[in-house]
Formats: C-alpha cells, structure tokens, sequence
C-alpha cells in the first residue's frame, strides 16, 4: 500500500506550509493530496498557489476556492464580517490568471486507489458540500445521509480545522 499525505486548509500561509512540505518529506510520503483551501485570509496567496501546483498533487475543491470565484457566496457565508470581505477582495487581488486556471481545475471529490481493493475518498466539507461540516459528534445517520451511498475504505475531509478518526 502506498503512503499518503493529507494536507488541507493552509489559507495562504506559505511558512507553515513550507513546514508541512519539509515534514512530509522526512516521512517517505508516496503521494500527496491537497484537501481544499489554498489561498484566502493568509499573506501569500499567490505564493501558496504557486507552490501547491509545483506538488502536481490531486487538489480538492474547498469551500474558499469557491468563494473566490463566487465572492457572493463568501459573503453570504461569512454573514457579511467586513473583515472576511475585505480580506477575500485583497486575495482575488494577489491571485494571477494562471492561478485562478489552476485553482478552477480542483474536483469536488476524489477517489483516490490506495492498493488492490482499498480506496480513499477525499472531499472538503462533506462528499455532498464543501461548506458542511462532519465532527466527532455528527451521529450515525446523519453521517449516512451526508456520505449517502459513496463507499470508500477511507474517507479524508478538510474544512473543520479539526482533526478526528472514525
């Protein structure tokens, strides 16, 4: 089976995820997944973009990304913080066509072959959105209904900022 690197939400922070990159590096990782959420409210939007498309890693679509090309639904998300709608139009601002090409290309979700009957699905918020939320708490049927028929050996998800196994 091969070693996978999970890497989500680095909101343009190019120091920590410099980090990352430099830890997953020591750790003999055969492939690397990009869970959503590359850009916006960090200082180096650009930066982050262009280093996450040197990886060549499969990139999921979060719910940032989104808001880039939707700034509206930011908005509306965010409840309309002025700080959030500010800090969203200086992003879109640092971006470059070539990035904004790149971050259009992310998929919703991925199924990703880990080895011979053995799959990971990976997704932002949920398989379904990526602005929904699975915590430690989300009972069995409402999880159901969220992951409603994907199957998968494993599944990876961003968004939270929370760390869990199930």
């Amino acid at each position: 089976m091969i070693r996978v690197a999970l890497i989500s939400d680095i909101h343009g922070n190019l120091v920590s995820f410099e980090a990352v990159l430099a830890d997953i590096d020591r750790q003999n990782i055969d492939e690397i997944i990009f869970l959503g959420d590359a850009a916006t409210l960090g200082p180096q939007p650009h930066e982050v973009v262009t280093r996450l498309q040197q990886l060549g890693c499969p990139c999921i679509m979060g719910n940032h990304e989104t808001y880039l090309f939707k700034p509206a639904l930011g908005h509306t998300y965010m409840r309309g913080t002025q700080w959030f709608t500010d800090t969203l139009s200086w992003c879109r601002g640092q971006l470059t066509p070539d990035d904004y090409k790149f971050l259009g290309q992310f998929a919703p979700i991925l199924k990703f072959g880990l080895g011979p009957d053995t799959h990971l699905l990976c997704f932002h918020g949920s398989p379904r959105s990526n602005v929904e939320n699975i915590f430690a708490t989300t009972t069995t049927a409402e999880l159901d209904e969220i992951l409603n028929g994907h199957q998968a050996t494993i599944m990876a998800g961003g968004h939270t900022h929370i760390q869990m196994m199930r």
